[in-house]
């Protein structure tokens, strides 16, 4: 009798590919368990699978679900991490020239004499104003030739800082990139306002050291408001897919809050930690924490821009509710240029339902990082059956 073919002889392989051991008697052993860490992996899938699930049941359920899931959906989408740490490159070249653009002024305006008091007047201490004193040893003409270059580079840098602002904006609202770019306007409303700011800043710490608890509390909520007004016009000069101002309020109210809180921390909380360090770990750590400042900073701008785009189209804005009481709901039907300006575009006549699309499998495909991993999972289902699970 002939022997048998080499692939009769082979152990067998089961339907799941576990690998198989032949036992003593040359038929096929048992599958070997999975190891460990396989289990564990394969548990960790099951709970973020579940997880996903979960939240896809709660967002259908409850509107603050869905309304984050969007914002996190939203944010992957317009990079909203990467444009953050952009505008933060983008800020710190800003600030340089702006600094030597005000110690040029001051050295031209008040004289080498008087930088020391103004530098002690508004509070600014330690190694930095050990610098700026001994840049501000230099006569009235070199100040003004110092603040005439500072303002030209802080121009420049304003410029590189609206472009990469009014990107980060289009993305947030699903704008195309040839209609995302900063125009000179916003370039001229975006640099006067940063540099309104850090002059705001200035008089406002000054206010603070020369008055009581008062005038500090005072000045905070005045803080507050500048911060919310100057990004409200930060805002108003990047593109957006609606004309409606009532749409920015939400990331100028969330700026105002968190930069604050940010600029609070900065001025009060860390410089205390600091000078208790020695001079070497002061110094460094006054770098890191300007750097640091800087990267949240422009982290937050970026987000508001995602706040206001996902607040608008998923709730509405703050106008649409002005404009439906009954007294001032006539204005804009009456004067179409108000009904423009706030983006009160009349809803449509009512007709018969158009026909649905044919759905294909790249229609079928929805939006969002959630919903996606829940059609690629059924995909898998339909296709090879349902996905394993750990015993």
């Amino acid at each position: 009798m002939d022997d048998p073919p080499r692939e009769a002889r082979s152990p067998s392989i089961p339907p799941d590919g576990a690998p198989v051991e032949p036992d003593g008697s040359g038929g096929p052993a048992e599958p070997a368990e999975p190891t460990r860490m396989a289990r564990l992996r394969q548990r960790a899938t099951d709970l973020g699978e579940l997880a996903v699930t979960t939240v896809e049941d709660r967002r259908h359920k409850q509107p603050l679900v869905d309304l984050a899931v969007t914002y996190y959906d939203r944010d992957r989408e317009a990079i909203a991490s990467v444009l953050g740490a952009a505008i933060a490159l983008r800020l710190y070249l800003f600030v340089i020239p702006a600094i030597a653009m005000v110690i040029g002024f001051a050295i031209a305006v008040v004289g080498k004499d008087n930088v020391d008091s103004l530098l002690t007047s508004n509070g600014v201490t330690g190694s930095l104003a050990q610098d700026i004193s001994s840049a501000a040893s230099s006569s009235r003409p070199a100040g003004l030739a110092l603040a005439v270059v500072g303002l030209w580079l802080t121009l420049w840098a304003g410029r590189n800082l609206a472009k990469v602002l009014a990107a980060s904006a289009g993305r947030a609202w699903r704008m195309e990139a040839k209609d995302s770019k900063a125009t000179m306007i916003s370039i001229g409303a975006i640099t006067g306002t940063v540099l309104v700011i850090f002059a705001a800043t200035l008089l406002l710490n000054r206010l603070r050291d020369k008055h009581g608890l008062a005038a500090d509390t005072t000045s905070w909520v005045i803080t507050a408001a500048i911060f919310a007004a100057a990004w409200f016009v930060v805002s108003w000069a990047l593109p957006r897919s609606t004309t409606d101002p009532g749409a920015l309020l939400p990331g100028a109210a969330f700026m105002a809050v968190t930069m604050t809180g940010l600029q609070w921390f900065m001025q009060f909380y860390l410089p205390d930690k600091i000078s208790r360090a020695s001079e070497l770990a002061g110094d460094l750590g006054m770098s890191i924490a300007a750097l640091g400042y800087l990267f949240l900073l422009g982290r937050l701008m970026a987000v508001s821009f995602v706040l206001d785009a996902v607040l608008f189209e998923r709730i509405g804005s703050i106008s649409r509710v002005v404009f439906a009481v009954p007294f001032v709901r006539a204005v804009p039907r009456r004067y179409p240029v108000v009904a423009e300006f706030f983006d009160l575009h009349p809803e449509p006549p009512p007709g018969p339902p158009a026909e649905p699309p044919l759905a294909t499998a790249a229609a079928e495909e929805p939006h969002g990082f959630l919903r996606k991993r829940l059609w690629r999972r059924g995909r898998r289902q339909r296709d090879g059956g349902s996905p394993q699970t750990s015993s």
